[in-house]
């Protein structure tokens, strides 16, 4: 029933860019066969209707039986219309053949709309997607007003432009178009350079009128998409397969940026020529941010429990073995051998260790738990993580310089703990007799601000790069280097948090760079 569905969609924009053919040639050798191409898909297109009328009139689903009937009338509208101007072609009225094709004109989009709805309902239910059903049909509807008028602006302007009712119907169509706020509509030649777009394509990218004009897409790339050719590459999927659908991330004129949905679909003419593109851009950040918002709250539920398991389930019994070895110390250290007393000392060495552990956890599983977003002013939040860790820096010699940093949109408590972590491990992780040296920078990048963290100390290997980000690893297992290795693992967490990543870049016995981005534009 999909492929049926499918179909039709395929057939319905054939019957409207054939009708439009006939009412604009002047050529009657072409018209005629126009005429001939216009029966052979307005009879397969009743064909599969009737097919699909059978298929979903006898289902169980209430909802697909009621959008077959609000499909019906559109059918039997253009249906209707497509007979008419069949018959008034052989007499060359050429009043009602343009009723006629505005009667076509202004049901398909309703027809494919409907027949979106229908195809998807039906995916819903094999595939239990009922939450993403309307950004779909939306987009689809989109991306079917975009293809009628990239036909009309295109293909057939020059000729409508000598008939008035033709004309009329092409201006309502692009004013339509024009007034989509929610879409960015961009109409593009062959060779992907812009040529047209409408007043979300303003509102989304940040451009006003005409400056981008003549510019090829690649202009709302990424500098790594451009790289990699990004764009030319869905240019040509569309070419070849008709549409290309991509999630990216896309820049705005101000350089800011924010993830989207592109639907590409290529335009060819009746002749079959490839003429241009059609794209379309939803921007996802309000659907980001609700799918992150329902996946946060599940994880903080994780978090409670996991929470109460730590603190009840795992404090209490080691609190215990500790407080068991002290009595056995205090009551009976003197009928104890040497032997029995280290063994007792291993014990008590283990379970501090434990606690260590289990507190670090307790840290860990309780980032995020309730933050809230604040301005802060990374400069001088800086200055307080030196002054709390004045005595380690004095101690080692440690000398730490830093750039101008920005004011941003963070949570204050875990934005502090993020610097004053990787502070401390690149004074920890130093080499022996050499004075550590930190230099930490931040600069703006597509979106995000990139902060380093940059250090002279013992360095890391590669292998490892991955895994002192993971809870409890550490890079290395001297004992002089003490610690659960649980610091960068909060730090990623943290980064997380503000949309950003951490990564490293090092090298053994010359030191490491920690770097770590943090969106612009938190809210």
């Amino acid at each position: 029933m999909i492929n049926l569905s499918g179909r039709q969609r395929m057939l319905s924009q054939k019957i409207t860019r054939l009708s439009l053919a006939i009412s604009i040639t002047n050529d009657s050798l072409q018209s005629d066969t126009y005429v001939v191409e216009l029966e052979d898909a307005w009879e397969t297109w009743k064909q599969s209707h009737d097919e699909l009328e059978g298929a979903y009139r006898n289902n169980d689903y209430p909802a697909l039986k009621l959008l077959f009937d609000e499909l019906e009338v559109s059918f039997n509208e253009i249906d209707l219309a497509v007979g008419q101007l069949l018959k008034q072609n052989l007499s060359k009225d050429s009043t009602a053949i343009a009723l006629n094709l505005e009667t076509i004109s202004e049901n398909e989009p309703l027809f494919l709309s409907y027949m979106d709805q229908i195809t998807f309902k039906l995916d819903e239910l094999v595939n239990d997607k009922i939450d993403k059903l309307s950004r779909i049909q939306l987009t689809l509807l989109i991306i079917t007003l975009v293809f009628i008028a990239l036909e009309i602006f295109l293909v057939l302007r020059p000729k409508l432009a000598e008939a008035d009712t033709n004309k009329s119907m092409h201006d309502n169509m692009l004013k339509m178009i024009n007034q989509i706020s929610d879409y960015a509509i961009i109409f593009l030649d062959k060779e992907g350079k812009i040529q047209n777009w409408n007043s979300g394509a303003e509102r989304i990218h940040g451009y006003i009128g005409t400056e981008m004009i003549g510019h090829h897409i690649t202009v709302f790339s990424s500098a790594e998409d451009q790289a990699s050719k990004k764009a030319d590459k869905q240019l040509q999927v569309a070419k070849e397969n008709g549409i290309a659908t991509n999630e990216e991330w896309i820049v705005r004129k101000d350089k800011s940026g924010f993830w989207a949905k592109t639907t590409i679909t290529a335009i060819y003419n009746i002749e079959g020529n490839h003429i241009g593109f059609g794209r379309v851009t939803q921007d996802l950040t309000e659907a980001k941010k609700t799918e992150q918002a329902k996946v946060l709250h599940a994880k903080n539920k994780e978090l409670e429990e996991f929470t109460y398991i730590v603190s009840h389930d795992l404090k209490v019994p080691v609190r215990t073995i500790s407080n068991y070895i002290e009595i056995i110390r205090e009551d009976h250290e003197s009928e104890l051998s040497k032997e029995l007393l280290r063994y007792i000392n291993s014990i008590d060495k283990a379970a501090a260790r434990m606690q260590a552990l289990i507190h670090g956890l307790l840290d860990y599983s309780l980032l995020g738990k309730s933050p809230t977003l604040e301005p802060l002013n990374l400069n001088q939040t800086l200055k307080d993580v030196r002054e709390d860790l004045n005595s380690l820096i004095q101690v080692h010699d440690a000398r730490i310089s830093v750039g101008e940093l920005p004011n941003l949109n963070v949570y204050p408590v875990e934005m502090r703990q993020l610097f004053q972590n990787l502070i401390t491990n690149a004074i920890k992780f130093r080499k022996d007799d050499v004075a550590p040296v930190i230099s930490i920078e931040g600069h703006l990048v597509e979106g995000f601000w990139k902060f380093s963290v940059k250090d002279n100390g013992i360095g890391i290997e590669e292998k490892q790069f991955e895994k002192i980000f993971i809870i409890f690893q550490r890079a290395t297992t001297e004992s002089k280097f003490e610690g659960q290795g649980i610091g960068l693992a909060n730090c990623k967490k943290i980064t997380e948090m503000h949309g950003g990543r951490l990564w490293v870049e090092s090298e053994p016995g010359i030191g490491s760079t920690f770097y770590f981005t943090i969106s612009s534009n938190l809210s």
